[in-house]
């Protein structure tokens, strides 16, 4: 566990309306936090919020299944493939050479 003495802090800045900052305001003092701790605490629920959305991969179940299917049974190579993965063998030999 990180000891406040090791964690490092950083300041956020934004700049905003006045009407902006006081309905925030107002929100905050309605949950009992300060200004800083509702920013902090509804940045962190949003910044969550896009990474899943971003990160995770949502199919259907007729999707899960074609994509079971595809990897229990792949297709065999075509030679469009083929090509590309001699092309892209020789390309990264000869970069690292």
């Amino acid at each position: 566990m990180v000891t406040k003495a090791e964690r490092k802090e950083t300041r956020l800045v934004a700049r905003t309306s006045t009407e902006v900052q006081e309905m925030i305001q107002r929100a905050a003092d309605y949950s009992g936090a300060t200004l800083s701790q509702f920013l902090i605490e509804a940045a962190m629920e949003r910044a969550r919020t896009v990474i899943e959305r971003t990160e995770t991969l949502h199919l259907s179940m007729a999707g899960s299944d074609a994509l079971f299917a595809a990897l229990e049974n792949p297709p065999k190579a075509n030679p469009k493939l083929l090509n590309a993965a001699k092309h892209y063998k020789d390309t990264v030999k000869n970069r690292d050479h």
